[in-house]
Protein backbone atom coordinates (compact mmCIF):
# COMPACT_ATOMS: atom_id res chain seq x y z
CA UNK A 1 0.00 0.00 0.00
CA UNK A 2 2.75 1.69 1.01
CA UNK A 3 4.93 1.68 -2.39
CA UNK A 4 1.31 2.41 -4.58
CA UNK A 5 0.74 6.22 -2.38
CA UNK A 6 4.66 6.84 -3.55
CA UNK A 7 3.42 5.84 -7.16
CA UNK A 8 0.81 8.14 -7.37
CA UNK A 9 2.53 11.09 -5.68
CA UNK A 10 5.76 10.55 -8.16
CA UNK A 11 2.64 10.90 -11.21
CA UNK A 12 0.99 13.69 -9.77
CA UNK A 13 4.29 15.64 -9.45
CA UNK A 14 5.13 14.70 -13.38
CA UNK A 15 1.74 15.99 -14.02
CA UNK A 16 2.51 19.09 -12.27
CA UNK A 17 5.64 19.75 -13.69
CA UNK A 18 3.83 18.67 -17.28
CA UNK A 19 1.45 21.52 -16.62
CA UNK A 20 3.57 24.45 -15.80
CA UNK A 21 6.27 23.51 -18.79
CA UNK A 22 3.02 24.12 -21.18
CA UNK A 23 1.90 26.95 -19.55
CA UNK A 24 4.79 29.22 -20.52
CA UNK A 25 4.51 33.04 -20.56
CA UNK A 26 4.75 32.29 -24.64
CA UNK A 27 2.03 29.41 -24.80
CA UNK A 28 -1.51 29.82 -23.79
CA UNK A 29 -2.67 27.44 -20.83
CA UNK A 30 -3.54 24.36 -21.69
CA UNK A 31 -7.60 23.15 -21.96
CA UNK A 32 -8.58 21.00 -19.44
CA UNK A 33 -10.09 18.26 -21.67
CA UNK A 34 -6.49 18.21 -22.85
CA UNK A 35 -4.87 17.70 -19.59
CA UNK A 36 -7.31 14.76 -18.67
CA UNK A 37 -6.92 13.54 -22.11
CA UNK A 38 -2.91 13.27 -21.02
CA UNK A 39 -4.40 11.72 -17.82
CA UNK A 40 -6.11 9.10 -19.34
CA UNK A 41 -3.37 8.12 -21.39
CA UNK A 42 -0.52 7.63 -18.78
CA UNK A 43 -0.16 4.10 -18.60
CA UNK A 44 1.57 2.46 -15.67
CA UNK A 45 2.86 -0.91 -16.48
CA UNK A 46 3.63 -3.29 -13.51
CA UNK A 47 6.00 -6.10 -13.97
CA UNK A 48 4.82 -9.37 -13.06
CA UNK A 49 7.09 -8.97 -9.86
CA UNK A 50 4.70 -6.46 -8.39
CA UNK A 51 1.52 -8.66 -7.86
CA UNK A 52 2.90 -9.86 -4.50
CA UNK A 53 1.71 -9.29 -1.13
CA UNK A 54 1.98 -6.36 0.71
CA UNK A 55 4.16 -8.23 3.52
CA UNK A 56 6.96 -9.54 1.05
CA UNK A 57 10.38 -8.71 2.15
CA UNK A 58 11.12 -8.84 -1.63
CA UNK A 59 12.23 -5.61 -3.46
CA UNK A 60 9.58 -4.53 -5.44
CA UNK A 61 11.18 -2.67 -9.13
CA UNK A 62 9.39 0.75 -9.21
CA UNK A 63 6.51 0.80 -11.83
CA UNK A 64 7.22 2.05 -15.74
CA UNK A 65 6.02 5.56 -16.85
CA UNK A 66 4.88 5.84 -20.04
CA UNK A 67 3.75 8.67 -21.90
CA UNK A 68 1.52 9.44 -25.02
CA UNK A 69 3.64 9.79 -28.36
CA UNK A 70 1.29 13.37 -28.68
CA UNK A 71 3.18 14.63 -25.59
CA UNK A 72 6.57 13.94 -27.21
CA UNK A 73 5.02 15.88 -30.62
CA UNK A 74 4.15 18.78 -29.31
CA UNK A 75 7.44 19.13 -27.07
CA UNK A 76 9.61 18.60 -30.27
CA UNK A 77 7.50 22.13 -31.84
CA UNK A 78 7.97 23.96 -28.64
CA UNK A 79 11.81 23.60 -29.19
CA UNK A 80 11.75 24.62 -32.45
CA UNK A 81 9.54 27.51 -31.72
CA UNK A 82 11.94 28.64 -29.15
CA UNK A 83 14.52 28.29 -31.70
CA UNK A 84 18.00 26.05 -31.89
CA UNK A 85 21.43 27.67 -33.07
CA UNK A 86 21.93 26.84 -37.02
CA UNK A 87 25.26 24.88 -36.87
CA UNK A 88 28.44 26.40 -37.96
CA UNK A 89 30.12 25.25 -41.01
CA UNK A 90 33.79 25.63 -41.24
CA UNK A 91 35.93 25.27 -44.97
CA UNK A 92 38.14 23.03 -45.45
CA UNK A 93 41.63 24.61 -44.97
CA UNK A 94 44.06 25.14 -48.68
CA UNK A 95 45.41 22.19 -49.52
CA UNK A 96 49.43 22.55 -49.12
CA UNK A 97 52.25 20.25 -48.51
CA UNK A 98 54.33 17.94 -50.62
CA UNK A 99 51.56 17.75 -53.37
CA UNK A 100 51.15 21.69 -53.17
CA UNK A 101 54.99 22.35 -53.23
CA UNK A 102 54.26 26.07 -51.08
CA UNK A 103 51.93 27.17 -48.22
CA UNK A 104 49.42 29.49 -48.94
CA UNK A 105 50.06 31.53 -45.39
CA UNK A 106 52.63 34.08 -44.98
CA UNK A 107 55.22 35.92 -46.68
CA UNK A 108 55.31 32.47 -49.17
CA UNK A 109 51.86 33.55 -50.76
CA UNK A 110 53.15 36.77 -51.99
CA UNK A 111 56.81 35.53 -52.90
CA UNK A 112 56.73 32.52 -56.20
CA UNK A 113 56.21 29.76 -55.38
CA UNK A 114 59.32 27.41 -53.79
CA UNK A 115 59.68 23.71 -54.64
CA UNK A 116 59.24 21.97 -51.74
CA UNK A 117 62.11 19.24 -52.95
CA UNK A 118 64.48 20.69 -55.50
CA UNK A 119 67.60 18.44 -57.04
CA UNK A 120 70.38 19.89 -58.88
CA UNK A 121 73.66 18.27 -60.69
CA UNK A 122 76.05 21.44 -61.56
CA UNK A 123 79.10 21.68 -62.65
CA UNK A 124 81.27 20.05 -59.81
CA UNK A 125 78.77 19.98 -57.56
CA UNK A 126 75.17 18.82 -56.72
CA UNK A 127 73.00 19.74 -54.11
CA UNK A 128 69.38 18.64 -52.90
CA UNK A 129 67.07 20.35 -50.80
CA UNK A 130 63.53 19.05 -48.57
CA UNK A 131 61.18 21.07 -47.26
CA UNK A 132 60.32 20.34 -43.59
CA UNK A 133 57.08 20.70 -41.79
CA UNK A 134 57.41 24.45 -41.05
CA UNK A 135 55.04 26.77 -43.07
CA UNK A 136 57.16 28.03 -45.59
CA UNK A 137 60.39 26.39 -47.56
CA UNK A 138 63.48 28.88 -46.14
CA UNK A 139 66.33 27.18 -47.08
CA UNK A 140 68.20 27.91 -50.32
CA UNK A 141 71.70 27.63 -52.12
CA UNK A 142 74.15 29.12 -54.68
CA UNK A 143 76.74 28.50 -56.99
CA UNK A 144 78.95 31.00 -59.03
CA UNK A 145 81.99 30.02 -61.37
CA UNK A 146 84.00 32.37 -62.84
CA UNK A 147 86.88 32.51 -65.35
CA UNK A 148 89.86 34.62 -63.90
CA UNK A 149 93.39 35.51 -65.24
CA UNK A 150 94.13 33.17 -67.93
CA UNK A 151 94.43 29.92 -66.15
CA UNK A 152 93.38 30.73 -62.91
CA UNK A 153 89.82 29.64 -61.96
CA UNK A 154 87.78 30.76 -58.88
CA UNK A 155 84.10 29.53 -57.85
CA UNK A 156 82.08 30.33 -54.95
CA UNK A 157 79.43 28.27 -53.50
CA UNK A 158 76.95 28.70 -50.56
CA UNK A 159 74.34 26.83 -48.47
CA UNK A 160 71.82 29.10 -46.52
CA UNK A 161 69.52 28.32 -43.87
CA UNK A 162 66.87 31.27 -43.34
CA UNK A 163 64.35 32.03 -40.41
CA UNK A 164 61.29 34.55 -40.31
CA UNK A 165 60.46 33.87 -43.95
CA UNK A 166 61.86 34.04 -47.32
CA UNK A 167 62.85 37.52 -47.20
CA UNK A 168 66.27 37.08 -46.55
CA UNK A 169 67.43 33.62 -47.77
CA UNK A 170 66.50 34.79 -51.02
CA UNK A 171 68.63 37.92 -51.15
CA UNK A 172 71.45 36.21 -49.83
CA UNK A 173 71.05 33.44 -52.45
CA UNK A 174 71.00 35.95 -54.84
CA UNK A 175 73.92 38.44 -54.07
CA UNK A 176 76.14 36.57 -51.22
CA UNK A 177 77.76 34.97 -54.22
CA UNK A 178 78.29 38.10 -56.75
CA UNK A 179 79.50 40.23 -53.79
CA UNK A 180 81.86 37.78 -52.79
CA UNK A 181 83.57 37.04 -56.10
CA UNK A 182 83.05 40.53 -57.09
CA UNK A 183 85.56 41.20 -53.84
CA UNK A 184 87.76 38.48 -54.19
CA UNK A 185 88.52 39.16 -57.78
CA UNK A 186 90.83 42.36 -56.57
CA UNK A 187 92.83 40.59 -54.26
CA UNK A 188 96.35 39.85 -55.86
CA UNK A 189 97.44 36.12 -56.58
CA UNK A 190 98.55 34.64 -53.00
CA UNK A 191 97.43 37.01 -50.91
CA UNK A 192 95.87 35.31 -48.32
CA UNK A 193 94.83 37.61 -46.23
CA UNK A 194 93.43 40.13 -48.86
CA UNK A 195 91.21 36.98 -49.90
CA UNK A 196 89.51 36.67 -46.13
CA UNK A 197 89.54 40.29 -45.99
CA UNK A 198 87.57 40.50 -49.50
CA UNK A 199 85.13 37.30 -48.27
CA UNK A 200 84.24 39.19 -45.22
CA UNK A 201 83.63 42.72 -46.90
CA UNK A 202 81.05 40.80 -49.81
CA UNK A 203 79.32 39.48 -46.20
CA UNK A 204 78.91 42.59 -44.95
CA UNK A 205 78.08 44.46 -48.56
CA UNK A 206 75.35 41.45 -48.33
CA UNK A 207 73.86 42.14 -45.09
CA UNK A 208 73.76 45.89 -45.35
CA UNK A 209 71.78 45.58 -48.63
CA UNK A 210 68.97 43.92 -46.34
CA UNK A 211 69.27 46.11 -43.49
CA UNK A 212 68.47 49.34 -46.01
CA UNK A 213 65.51 47.73 -47.40
CA UNK A 214 63.74 47.51 -43.81
CA UNK A 215 62.85 43.66 -44.58
CA UNK A 216 62.87 41.37 -41.36
CA UNK A 217 64.04 37.61 -40.68
CA UNK A 218 67.85 36.74 -40.69
CA UNK A 219 69.95 33.91 -42.94
CA UNK A 220 72.58 31.60 -41.84
CA UNK A 221 75.55 30.99 -44.11
CA UNK A 222 78.08 28.31 -45.48
CA UNK A 223 80.53 28.99 -48.33
CA UNK A 224 82.94 28.21 -50.03
CA UNK A 225 85.52 29.99 -52.35
CA UNK A 226 88.01 28.22 -54.15
CA UNK A 227 90.74 30.90 -55.77
CA UNK A 228 94.35 29.46 -57.05
CA UNK A 229 94.03 25.99 -55.72
CA UNK A 230 93.06 27.52 -52.19
CA UNK A 231 89.60 26.34 -50.16
CA UNK A 232 88.64 29.51 -47.80
CA UNK A 233 85.40 28.55 -45.92
CA UNK A 234 83.39 30.73 -44.04
CA UNK A 235 80.16 30.57 -41.97
CA UNK A 236 77.78 32.92 -39.63
CA UNK A 237 75.26 30.74 -38.11
CA UNK A 238 75.06 27.00 -37.80
CA UNK A 239 75.23 26.05 -41.38
CA UNK A 240 78.56 23.81 -41.55
CA UNK A 241 81.22 23.22 -44.44
CA UNK A 242 83.32 19.72 -44.33
CA UNK A 243 86.03 17.85 -45.87
CA UNK A 244 85.43 14.72 -46.76
CA UNK A 245 89.57 13.18 -47.56
CA UNK A 246 89.77 10.07 -49.79
CA UNK A 247 91.33 8.29 -46.67
CA UNK A 248 87.47 8.44 -45.62
CA UNK A 249 88.20 11.20 -43.16
CA UNK A 250 85.67 14.42 -41.72
CA UNK A 251 87.50 17.21 -41.31
CA UNK A 252 85.27 19.98 -39.75
CA UNK A 253 86.19 23.25 -41.07
CA UNK A 254 83.76 25.43 -39.87
CA UNK A 255 82.16 25.79 -35.73
CA UNK A 256 78.49 26.46 -35.33
CA UNK A 257 77.86 30.11 -34.07
CA UNK A 258 75.37 29.46 -31.63
CA UNK A 259 74.72 31.00 -28.03
CA UNK A 260 76.02 27.78 -26.45
CA UNK A 261 79.47 28.53 -27.37
CA UNK A 262 80.90 30.30 -24.62
CA UNK A 263 82.77 32.78 -26.90
CA UNK A 264 79.68 34.01 -28.56
CA UNK A 265 78.20 34.11 -25.19
CA UNK A 266 80.67 36.16 -23.54
CA UNK A 267 80.40 37.92 -26.56
CA UNK A 268 76.51 38.82 -26.80
CA UNK A 269 76.52 39.56 -22.97
CA UNK A 270 79.50 42.05 -23.59
CA UNK A 271 76.81 43.21 -26.26
CA UNK A 272 74.21 43.99 -23.56
CA UNK A 273 72.13 40.92 -24.58
CA UNK A 274 71.71 38.48 -22.51
CA UNK A 275 72.00 34.42 -23.32
CA UNK A 276 69.02 31.71 -21.64
CA UNK A 277 68.70 28.15 -22.04
CA UNK A 278 64.73 27.23 -22.68
CA UNK A 279 63.21 23.93 -21.57
CA UNK A 280 63.96 22.60 -24.32
CA UNK A 281 67.76 22.46 -23.75
CA UNK A 282 68.39 24.94 -26.46
CA UNK A 283 70.30 28.31 -26.12
CA UNK A 284 68.74 31.41 -27.29
CA UNK A 285 69.63 34.80 -27.41
CA UNK A 286 66.73 37.01 -25.43
CA UNK A 287 64.99 34.11 -25.13
CA UNK A 288 64.52 34.63 -29.25
CA UNK A 289 67.40 33.37 -31.46
CA UNK A 290 69.01 29.84 -31.64
CA UNK A 291 72.03 31.35 -33.79
CA UNK A 292 74.11 34.11 -32.37
CA UNK A 293 75.50 35.36 -36.15
CA UNK A 294 72.82 35.86 -39.43
CA UNK A 295 72.62 37.85 -41.77
CA UNK A 296 69.87 40.30 -40.97
CA UNK A 297 67.80 40.44 -37.59
CA UNK A 298 67.98 43.87 -37.47
CA UNK A 299 65.69 43.77 -34.93
CA UNK A 300 68.22 41.47 -32.82
CA UNK A 301 71.33 44.01 -33.43
CA UNK A 302 71.40 45.48 -30.21
CA UNK A 303 71.86 42.45 -28.71
CA UNK A 304 75.15 41.20 -30.15
CA UNK A 305 73.77 39.19 -33.42
CA UNK A 306 75.97 40.64 -35.77
CA UNK A 307 76.09 39.47 -39.97
CA UNK A 308 80.36 39.55 -39.63
CA UNK A 309 81.45 36.02 -41.09
CA UNK A 310 84.04 33.83 -39.51
CA UNK A 311 86.64 33.19 -41.94
CA UNK A 312 89.31 30.52 -42.37
CA UNK A 313 92.15 30.27 -43.57
CA UNK A 314 93.41 28.60 -46.55
CA UNK A 315 93.71 25.02 -47.17
CA UNK A 316 95.93 23.66 -50.62
CA UNK A 317 93.47 21.85 -52.34
CA UNK A 318 95.43 18.60 -52.78
CA UNK A 319 95.23 14.88 -54.09
CA UNK A 320 93.55 13.63 -50.50
CA UNK A 321 90.81 16.54 -50.63
CA UNK A 322 87.54 14.43 -52.12
CA UNK A 323 85.03 16.18 -51.55
CA UNK A 324 83.57 18.90 -49.36
CA UNK A 325 80.07 19.00 -47.72
CA UNK A 326 77.65 21.99 -47.27
CA UNK A 327 74.52 21.68 -45.02
CA UNK A 328 71.92 23.25 -43.31
CA UNK A 329 71.31 22.61 -39.82
CA UNK A 330 68.43 20.20 -41.09
CA UNK A 331 71.58 17.71 -41.78
CA UNK A 332 73.77 18.41 -38.71
CA UNK A 333 71.08 18.26 -36.43
CA UNK A 334 70.51 14.39 -36.72
CA UNK A 335 73.96 13.77 -38.69
CA UNK A 336 77.06 14.00 -37.29
CA UNK A 337 80.36 15.05 -39.50
CA UNK A 338 82.32 11.54 -40.14
CA UNK A 339 78.23 10.44 -40.78
CA UNK A 340 77.73 12.77 -43.39
CA UNK A 341 81.21 11.80 -45.34
CA UNK A 342 80.67 8.32 -44.73
CA UNK A 343 77.24 8.22 -46.50
CA UNK A 344 78.79 10.37 -49.05
CA UNK A 345 81.45 7.66 -49.98
CA UNK A 346 78.99 5.06 -49.62
CA UNK A 347 76.85 6.41 -52.48
CA UNK A 348 79.89 7.48 -54.46
CA UNK A 349 81.20 3.45 -54.09
CA UNK A 350 77.55 2.33 -55.67
CA UNK A 351 77.48 4.44 -58.09
CA UNK A 352 78.64 3.12 -61.84
CA UNK A 353 79.87 6.25 -62.58
CA UNK A 354 81.89 6.95 -59.80
CA UNK A 355 81.68 10.38 -59.67
CA UNK A 356 81.81 12.72 -56.51
CA UNK A 357 79.41 15.14 -57.68
CA UNK A 358 76.61 12.84 -58.13
CA UNK A 359 73.33 14.58 -56.76
CA UNK A 360 72.37 10.93 -55.21
CA UNK A 361 75.10 11.87 -52.77
CA UNK A 362 73.15 14.90 -51.27
CA UNK A 363 70.33 12.79 -51.58
CA UNK A 364 71.39 10.21 -49.35
CA UNK A 365 72.57 12.47 -46.59
CA UNK A 366 68.81 14.17 -47.21
CA UNK A 367 67.15 11.00 -46.45
CA UNK A 368 69.64 10.24 -43.45
CA UNK A 369 68.85 13.29 -42.05
CA UNK A 370 64.97 12.70 -42.36
CA UNK A 371 65.05 8.62 -41.57
CA UNK A 372 66.62 10.35 -38.15
CA UNK A 373 63.58 12.68 -37.66
CA UNK A 374 64.41 15.90 -38.73
CA UNK A 375 61.60 17.69 -39.26
CA UNK A 376 63.67 21.15 -40.29
CA UNK A 377 64.38 22.07 -43.73
CA UNK A 378 67.56 19.97 -45.08
CA UNK A 379 69.57 21.14 -48.16
CA UNK A 380 73.31 19.42 -48.89
CA UNK A 381 75.39 20.31 -51.07
CA UNK A 382 78.38 18.28 -52.31
CA UNK A 383 81.58 19.86 -54.04
CA UNK A 384 84.08 18.23 -56.23
CA UNK A 385 87.52 19.18 -54.90
CA UNK A 386 89.73 17.96 -57.34
CA UNK A 387 88.56 19.30 -60.42
CA UNK A 388 90.16 22.67 -58.26
CA UNK A 389 93.48 20.62 -58.17
CA UNK A 390 96.48 22.48 -59.76
CA UNK A 391 99.00 20.85 -61.48
CA UNK A 392 102.30 20.46 -60.24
Amino acid sequence: MLHSVKFLCSVARLVHALLMSLCSPRTPPAPLQQVQAIIKATKVLRPASMAVADHDEKPRPPPVLVLPPALFKQGEKGAKARGRPSRLVIPPPPVAGRDAGFDPFGEAAAADRVAAEVEEQGDGFCVASRRGVRHAMEDAYGAVADEIRGESRMAFYGVYDGHGGRAAVDLVAERLGKNVVAAAATASPGDELGVMAAIRQGYLTTDNEFLSQGLRGGCCAATALLKDGDLYVANAGDCRAVLGTRSGAAIPLTSDHTPARDDERRRIEAAGGYVSKGSGGVWRVQDTLAVSRALGDADMRASGVTGVPEVHAARRVTADCAFLVLASDGVWSKVSDQEAVDAVIARISSCTEKTTASVECCKALVALARSRGSRDDITAMVVDLQRFLLPR
